[in-house]
């Protein structure tokens, strides 16, 4: 990836049909805070900053670098991968462990102080709305909101985090 002998374009290609799956594996069910968000941007715009021979030194914005790489960002993958994972489990005929565990709540037991701890499910609701269950049977319009929730997602990570 540091070598100038290869294109940019050949770095790219490289980038996300190697790196990028391997940086994502499992991805599916994670419910990612913003410090783990925030390590795979860094991880992957050091990358980029590798690609291109740029040192951090050179205080050349991410947004330059990442105009000139063109690389698919990380976090939007996620986003994507999470989307179709999930519409997939739930459209399941089958009675899978994943399933199951989707719907499962804890019943019993008292809640700790503070702040609720995040859940996979509410980065779901926040797209297609407390019936995400029955939305996500629907395959078509599913489909149409996987890019709505990516971007939108991506727009209130920006704000919330």
């Amino acid at each position: 990836m540091k070598s100038t002998e290869f294109s940019t374009a050949i770095k790219r290609k490289v980038f996300n049909t190697c790196i990028l799956p391997c940086l994502t594996y499992g991805c599916e069910t994670w419910s990612l805070t913003k410090h783990h968000r925030d390590m795979l941007s860094y991880c992957q715009r050091a990358m980029e900053r590798s690609m291109m021979s740029i040192r951090k030194q050179d205080k050349i914005k991410y947004t330059t670098i990442r105009s000139k790489t063109q690389v698919t960002d990380i976090l939007t993958k996620l986003d994507q991968l999470k989307w179709r994972w999930t519409g997939h489990t739930l459209r399941s005929n089958q009675e899978k462990w994943s399933k199951i565990v989707t719907d499962w709540y804890l019943r019993d037991g008292k809640r700790k102080r503070g702040r609720q701890h995040r859940r996979w499910e509410d980065e779901l609701k926040l797209t297609a709305g407390p019936n995400w269950r029955r939305v996500a049977r629907d395959r078509k319009q599913w489909k149409m909101l996987e890019e709505a929730f990516a971007n939108r997602h991506t727009e209130l990570r920006d704000i919330m985090y």
